[in-house]
C-alpha cells in the first residue's frame, strides 16, 4: 500500500502588516515634507521663477520667423536670440549660486535683458505699477490696516504702520512684519529706483534705557528696514538711505488715538529720478 506524503503546512506570515505599516510611514513622510516645502517662501527661487515666466512669455527672446508668424509688430517682432541666451545663462548661474539667501542677483542683473513696453519706461508708469504690484503682493487683509501705498511728487510712498511691524517704543521687527516686508521687497529689487526710508512717531514722549526720545526711535526703526533690505535682499546700500523725523511730519492730527497710531510709522520712499538726483552723491 503506497502511502502519500503529506505536504507540510504552509507557515503562516504574521509579519505581512509590516509591509502595509511601512508603505503607510512612507506616504506620511512625503506628505509632511510636502507640506513643510510650500510653507516656506524662498525669496530667490520666488525671483527665479518670475524671471523664467518672464522669459517664456517674452517673445522678444524669440525669432519671430515671419512677418506673418509674428503675434505683435511691438518689442519682440524683430527678436533678440541673444538676450534669450542671457536669461538662459544668467538663470544658470544664480542656480548653481542659490543657496538660501544668496543675493536676488538675476532679478537685477536680467531687467536689461527685457525690452520696456509702450508707456512702460516712463517714471510714473513703473512707479503706478510698482503701487500695484505691492498692494497685490501684501493682499486686503493687511492693505488700510498695516500697509498702505500713495502717490505724491516724490514718488511712491509705502507706509508700515507700527501696529503691524513694531512693538510699542521697540524697534525689532515683529515676525508678522517680516513677512509683510518680505512681500514688499521682493517687489522693490528688480527696481532700479532710490529708495528713502523714514522713520516717524507720534507726539508722545518717550524715555526709556535705549531710547531717550522719539528721534532716536524713528531713526532707529528707519535703520532697521534698511538693515533688512540690505541682508535679506541684498539690495544695494547705494540705492538706500534713512532718516527719522521724530514727530515732526504727521500724517494726522495728534489730538486723537486713530490720528497718533497713523502718525507712528516707517515710510519707504520710492523715489521718482528726478528727486533721486537730489540725494547726495
Amino acid at each position: 500500500m503506497v502511502t502519500r506524503k503529506r505536504k507540510p503546512q504552509e507557515h503562516v506570515n504574521h509579519e505581512r502588516w509590516l509591509v502595509s505599516y511601512a508603505d503607510f510611514i512612507t506616504l506620511l513622510f512625503a506628505f509632511f515634507t510636502t507640506l513643510y516645502a510650500i510653507s516656506t517662501v524662498d525669496a530667490q527661487k520666488m525671483g527665479k521663477m518670475v524671471l523664467s515666466m518672464r522669459a517664456s512669455f517674452d517673445n522678444s527672446l524669440f525669432s519671430a520667423g515671419s512677418d506673418h508668424l509674428s503675434l505683435s509688430q511691438g518689442p519682440g517682432a524683430n527678436g533678440n536670440p541673444a538676450a534669450g541666451q542671457q536669461v538662459i545663462e544668467s538663470l544658470r548661474a544664480t542656480k548653481s549660486a542659490g543657496e538660501r539667501g544668496a543675493p536676488l542677483q538675476g532679478l537685477k542683473e536680467l531687467k536689461s535683458s527685457f525690452p520696456s513696453r509702450d508707456g512702460a519706461g516712463s517714471p510714473e508708469k513703473v512707479l503706478s505699477n510698482l503701487q500695484r504690484s505691492v498692494e497685490s503682493l501684501v493682499g486686503p487683509e493687511a492693505l488700510g490696516s498695516k500697509v498702505r501705498t500713495r502717490m505724491d511728487e516724490r514718488g511712491l510712498i509705502i507706509s508700515l504702520g507700527e501696529g503691524g511691524f513694531f512693538d510699542s517704543g521697540s524697534d525689532v521687527l515683529k515676525p508678522e512684519g517680516r513677512v509683510l516686508l518680505d512681500a514688499i521687497a521682493s517687489a522693490l529689487v528688480p527696481t532700479d529706483n532710490h529708495i528713502r526710508v523714514e522713520g516717524h512717531t507720534d507726539n508722545v514722549p518717550i524715555r526709556n534705557t535705549r531710547f531717550p526720545s522719539n528721534w532716536e526711535l524713528s531713526t532707529t526703526r528707519a535703520t532697521t528696514v534698511v538693515a533688512y533690505l540690505i541682508d535679506r535682499f541684498k539690495i544695494e546700500p547705494e540705492r538706500l538711505s534713512a532718516g527719522g523725523y521724530s514727530e515732526y511730519r504727521p500724517v494726522e492730527t495728534n489730538a486723537t488715538g486713530e490720528g497718533r497710531s497713523r502718525n507712528r510709522r516707517v515710510d519707504i520712499v520710492v523715489l521718482h529720478p528726478r528727486y533721486a538726483q537730489e540725494e547726495p552723491r
